[in-house]
């Protein structure tokens, strides 16, 4: 590819994200029903055409944002080796599961309120994938517990329990802020939020903590 197509490229991905980011605080503002695209559109500065040049429909558009923090969450714990450490794997999914919703409080949100609702828009694609990522880390904690590296644990409500606690801090947003009396939420907060939630996950596992960088 020349340093045309290249420049084309780069602006039609930034184009894009613009209107997902933009789609993003219409979606967790107004709910799916009431989301339109000419209002997405215009926050995101460009024509309602460009929209549809990147997203055939609305539901095609919710699709996009939804597969954005599923792929994100998903991706953040790469295949696990056989071998790997029990409390360091947990540690690092939880460490990004806290700094995802950090930094995309929004489209947690959004998910979210999907879920509540039954998931009516989620394709069966995410679904699918979803399911099948759960089911995937289930089983590596169940090979643990028999390897006897970990405490007798349900898998699937270990990772309940870690994606409602990295989650609520966007979830209940609102609520969070004003039980710390804080308007928003800093990276020094979110830091020591990661800190606690690890130490709990290791308690519940048995598992000893892992040592701080010298």
């Amino acid at each position: 590819m020349d340093s045309r197509g290249r420049r084309i490229t780069t602006l039609g991905n930034h184009r894009r994200e613009q209107i997902l980011r933009s789609a993003e605080k219409e979606f967790e503002q107004l709910g799916f029903a009431g989301a339109r695209m000419q209002r997405i559109a215009d926050n995101a500065g460009v024509p309602k055409s460009n929209v549809h040049y990147y997203f055939a429909s609305k539901e095609a558009l919710y699709d996009a944002v939804l597969s954005n923090v599923v792929d994100l969450w998903n991706a953040a714990l790469a295949p696990i080796d056989p071998e790997a450490d029990p409390a360091s794997v947990l540690e690092d999914y939880v460490r990004m599961k806290v700094e995802l919703t950090r930094r995309y409080p929004a489209a947690t949100r959004i998910f979210a309120r999907e879920v509540l609702n039954g998931w009516p828009f989620l394709s069966e694609r995410l679904k699918r994938e979803t399911r099948e990522w759960a089911e995937a880390l289930a089983a590596d904690i169940e090979t643990w517990i028999r390897q006897e590296r970990i405490l007798p644990v349900d898998p699937r409500h270990l990772i309940f329990v870690i994606w409602a606690t990295t989650q609520h801090y966007a979830e209940s947003d609102a609520q969070v802020r004003s039980i710390y009396r804080k308007r928003r939420l800093s990276r020094a907060d979110h830091d020591r939020l990661a800190d606690s939630l690890v130490s709990m996950v290791h308690r519940i596992c048995g598992l000893e903590p892992t040592p701080a960088p010298v």
